[in-house]
């Protein structure tokens, strides 16, 4: 016989079944993936679930632990609401995207395995991976509802910072005139309204094929924004004077600017119904009759110019146009005459 003390300890060979992981990812597109995206790779809104950023909030926490959290904190709008058996399926879905393998046995509510070593399949200890699903692990589920500021909770928490757009084209008048057929470069696509891509890959025969293929929460308001589209890129405005640079393939967010406007000055819902472009600038026309220009690169505001004194009723819920190189935005304030 072989000493207790000089046995090997067990390999997790497998940590949870192929089905359990399906339905875990049918349940998380629904609860989980507009904060966290449908890739875990997250989002302003919630903490990145794969990749090294989990590994380091989680790797030597016991899988208990992250199914406990997820149980008592997730979604945000209902913490607890999700059934117990959905939430285990949910763990095990966010294994397998970090590079579990799937078995015979379906993954336990209450398994002290350490998240890293199942990710891993490495030999583990039971009786310290016991210790640390019996004890206080400093790791914490992390969402945030609603697209608010990244400058503030989410990114002191997930350590985002603003990334500069690579390969940037400048847009120019006469791509304004006759925008390029992959980019949307005005409210209506074109300066005459048309609306229209003349895009051809998306037919009669093939629409019925199309997937989700990520999903971005926008901030809570009225939501009445056309995004612009350059190069791959998706500027998308959210109530709230917020803009943001989102790779338009992946729905990874770039860059974001929040502008900081008075709350008396924010009206009917908040809606920002569009931004203009030209040169390497996203211009955006704020709650409180300003207009700033924002860097389309880096998403550093470059200027801003006061139209009018909100206080007096003047406000903007649509955004400018450009036309030979001027910035042109109307204003709201009728309401001021009633």
């Amino acid at each position: 016989m072989v000493p207790a003390a000089a046995q090997s300890p067990a390999r997790i060979e497998g940590s949870y079944t192929a089905a359990q992981a399906a339905q875990g990812k049918r349940a998380y597109y629904e609860a989980c993936a507009e904060c966290h995206h449908a890739t875990l790779r997250g989002t302003g809104h919630g903490s990145e679930l794969t990749g090294p950023g989990f590994t380091a909030r989680w790797g030597a926490q016991a899988v208990a632990r992250l199914n406990g959290d997820l149980c008592a904190r997730m979604p945000p709008e209902a913490p607890g609401s999700l059934a117990a058996r959905t939430c285990t399926a949910i763990t095990a879905h966010i294994l397998r995207v970090n590079g579990a393998v799937a078995g015979d046995v379906e993954l336990a509510a209450d398994s002290p395995v350490e998240v890293g070593r199942a990710v891993q399949g490495e030999r583990w200890d039971p009786a310290a991976a016991g210790a640390l699903a019996a004890g206080d692990g400093a790791a914490g589920w992390q969402s945030w509802r609603g697209a608010g500021s990244i400058a503030g909770d989410a990114e002191r928490a997930q350590g985002f910072e603003n990334r500069e757009v690579g390969s940037f084209t400048p847009v120019t008048d006469a791509m304004l005139a006759d925008p390029p057929a992959g980019d949307w470069l005005h409210w209506r696509r074109t300066a005459d309204g048309q609306g229209y891509s003349p895009l051809a890959q998306v037919d009669r025969g093939n629409v019925g094929n199309l997937t989700l293929a990520w999903v971005l929460t926008m901030r809570e308001g009225s939501n009445q924004a056309t995004p612009l589209v350059h190069d791959g890129v998706m500027y998308l405005t959210h109530p709230g004077n917020v803009v943001q640079a989102i790779d338009a393939a992946t729905g990874d967010l770039i860059w974001e600017y929040a502008y900081a406007h008075p709350p008396e000055s924010r009206t009917l819902g908040g809606p920002t119904r569009n931004i203009a472009i030209h040169g390497d600038r996203i211009y955006l026309a704020t709650y409180d009759a300003a207009l700033v220009a924002i860097s389309a690169r880096t998403g550093k505001e470059l200027w801003r110019s006061v139209k009018a004194d909100y206080r007096e009723g003047y406000t903007h819920t649509s955004g400018p146009i450009v036309a030979d190189g001027v910035v042109i935005s109307g204003i709201n304030g009728c309401e001021r005459y009633k």
